[in-house]
């Protein structure tokens, strides 16, 4: 993977969090220092790998759309790390935002980033009206009742044994935003349908990858190098690919859904612009923390 990529999306990222979060109240430094922690920016990767396959879209445009989807993934994990929810004291190497502050100030924090990542593409300087209308109600499906959310709540009851697919809970919690991270460049553009398509299933099968090693991850590596609690699933019973596939098979799983994504990848696009696309379809699953 190339890091200095990874890296160079992360700064312009963080740059624009930074200006768009001036420190002035308590619950600006709660989103501050939950939203500009130490994180791979992932998700917003995958957006600029992704747009360089879209010859009409901006690197401006870009960098509101990559914002305002690591926005909504910061508001989701302080959400995650509730009490109520998995009740994770660190995140991203520090303490999470509701025992740095308060379960109230983490809780409206969260509302908060939700509000401001549709903020940031609605007020998007370059990005066409088209891209935006299209953009938010993306995001909203992604992350709203059908999406994410849905996803955390059949978690938690599987963790009462009322619900069982392990598959369902991480397309929908996880990987409904890293899908929209790939799909998001293009929806403004109905002339490339047939690519919006191929990326959209990409996306999906992805982000499962991704969340089947975040579960191999959290029963192999040490809680310092992962940045957040490597207990945190066996404590709260967790339904995860490990258990119940065992670690071996989900290894198996990931790897294989990564290579079939890399195989339609470079079968459906010129192999100079989809580069940075196919390495983080690697590192997604080759990753160590």
């Amino acid at each position: 993977m190339s890091v200095s990529f990874l890296s160079e999306c992360k700064e312009r990222v963080l740059n624009r969090i930074d200006a768009l979060l001036p420190d002035t109240n308590k619950i600006v430094s709660a989103m501050r220092y939950s939203a500009l922690a130490d994180s791979k920016c992932i998700r917003a990767g995958l957006v600029f790998a992704s747009g360089n396959l879209n010859n009409e879209i901006s690197n401006s445009a870009l960098v509101d759309m990559a914002t305002s989807i690591e926005l909504m993934h910061t508001y989701s994990l302080i959400h995650d790390d509730l009490p109520s929810m998995d009740n994770d004291d660190m995140r991203r190497g520090q303490a999470s935002n509701h025992v740095k502050y308060n379960e109230a100030t983490a809780i409206l924090a969260g509302d908060a980033l939700q509000a401001l990542a549709y903020e940031t593409i609605a007020s998007s300087l370059e990005m066409t009206p088209m891209e935006k209308i299209y953009s938010i109600k993306a995001l909203a499906n992604a992350c709203g009742h059908k999406g994410m959310i849905l996803g955390q709540q059949y978690d938690l009851d599987a963790e009462k044994n009322e619900y069982n697919d392990i598959k369902k809970i991480h397309e929908l919690k996880t990987g409904k935003l890293i899908q929209v991270a790939m799909t998001m460049p293009h929806l403004g553009n109905q002339k490339q349908k047939n690519q919006l398509t191929i990326l959209d299933q990409v996306g999906k099968d992805l982000g499962l990858a991704f969340q089947i090693m975040d579960d191999v991850l959290e029963v192999s590596t040490d809680s310092s190098m992962l940045g957040k609690s490597n207990q945190s699933d066996l404590i709260n019973k967790k339904l995860t690919y490990v258990s119940a596939y065992g670690k071996q098979e989900s290894i198996n799983q990931a790897h294989g859904l990564s290579n079939a994504c890399i195989a339609k990848l470079e079968d459906s696009f010129d192999k100079n612009k989809v580069m940075n696309l196919l390495e983080l379809a690697k590192f997604m699953v080759e990753r160590e923390s």
